[in-house]
């Protein structure tokens, strides 16, 4: 009788610190940090109001924050993390279009809260010659 729940709490030890191990293995890893910036005009140097940025629009001071994007995966150890490569692009009516675009070797393995700040981006209008 004695072995029989010496072997259950054996195999309960087992199955939580299998459980365990299994759930540290689930990460999260950064898809895109949260990026802010201004857009600015080129020529006049002010501000642009309402630039589409990514999913999101520049406001009246022509800043525009995208927020951090996250996926999780299931890995073992040892695994590196992803790289990271963001490409969002910048539109606005008459003006060129741009993107924000920049690479991070390992930039998958970054902590929640990673930001990348592009400062300022001048956009040209689009000139129509007659």
């Amino acid at each position: 009788m004695m072995t029989f729940y010496f072997r259950k709490t054996i195999l309960l030890v087992f199955l939580i610190l299998v459980s365990y191990s299994l759930q540290s293995c689930w990460v999260s890893r950064c898809k895109r940090p949260q990026i802010t910036g201004y857009i600015y005009d080129f020529e006049s140097n002010k501000p642009i109001n309402n630039c589409k940025v990514g999913e999101t629009f520049s406001n009246t001071k022509g800043y525009f924050v995208l927020n951090e994007k996250r996926y999780h995966q299931f890995t073992l150890w040892g695994f590196e993390a992803p790289m990271l490569m963001v490409n969002e692009k910048i539109e606005k009516e008459d003006y060129e279009q741009k993107s924000i675009e920049f690479m991070n070797p390992h930039g998958g393995g970054l902590k929640k809260g990673a930001q990348h700040n592009v400062d300022t981006i001048y956009l040209k209008k689009i000139v129509i010659k007659n």
